[in-house]
């Protein structure tokens, strides 16, 4: 027996709605669990190295047009330091200071200064763009988003001193795509948007070539160079000195 036209149309309008049906939950089964993104992030940057065995990162990131790189070293979990063309800032895990000065425009000489405490939380961010937050503090998964057409999971992380991070990891390759950055935290959160341009292989592990961000001149890319693993570097570079500690 032929079937009508009609009802051929129908038939193949279940058939299709049954298999997008069908891929629709095939595709919620799919996505691992907030635990498995993370992990799967780590084996994604760091491959079969073991939590215990990533210590330090050092990358030289150039931004805003700089020839001149920021040199940033840091030590897990919360140390941080950055050598910059005006001199060295460090942050000790509590509090951040300039530890070495050069002179101002004028040539008058500046000395080491521990920064008002507002600025204390911006280096935690600082640390949370070299070494992502979710491997250090507790997260919270966001649900899925495309960036760029490319499928991905957010994840947030809300800094110890009050800055928040939220992270959009990559659904295949399981790196980031991009971030979101609330330098104070505040509520509503102001979030600064920076979106990967590419990873590439340092040292054995993978870090973001660069990102592209709104910057004070429109849409600027910011490069990172010369990334390094396990430096050692001693605590006494992110020291403040005892006399700026009151």
């Amino acid at each position: 027996m032929s079937l009508s036209p009609s009802v051929k149309a129908g038939l193949s309008s279940i058939f299709i709605f049954f298999i997008i049906f069908a891929g629709c939950l095939l595709s919620q089964r799919a996505v691992p669990s907030k635990d498995e993104i993370i992990q799967n992030a780590w084996k994604a940057m760091f491959g079969d190295a073991k939590s215990e065995d990533i210590k330090s990162i050092y990358v030289e990131s150039f931004f805003h047009g700089s020839t001149t790189p920021s040199r940033q070293t840091v030590k897990r979990p919360n140390l941080f330091r950055n050598e910059v063309s005006s001199g060295v800032l460090v942050f000790d895990g509590k509090r951040a200071a300039w530890v070495e000065r050069k002179p101002d425009e004028n040539g008058k000489p500046l000395g080491p200064e521990v920064l008002d405490q507002a600025h204390w939380r911006h280096f935690e961010v600082d640390i949370a763009l070299v070494f992502p937050a979710f491997f250090e503090y507790p997260s919270e998964y966001m649900g899925q988003e495309a960036v760029e057409g490319a499928e991905t999971y957010k994840i947030r992380v809300d800094l110890p001193l009050g800055s928040k991070v939220i992270y959009f990891v990559d659904a295949e390759s399981f790196l980031i795509r991009k971030r979101l950055v609330s330098w104070d935290g505040g509520s509503p959160a102001a979030y600064w948007e920076n979106t990967m341009t590419g990873h590439r292989p340092y040292d054995g592990i993978v870090f973001p070539e660069g990102c592209s961000y709104p910057g004070r001149d429109g849409r600027e890319t910011g490069l990172y160079r010369n990334v390094r693993i396990n430096i050692d570097p001693p605590d006494e570079l992110f020291k403040i000195p005892a006399e700026l500690i009151r």
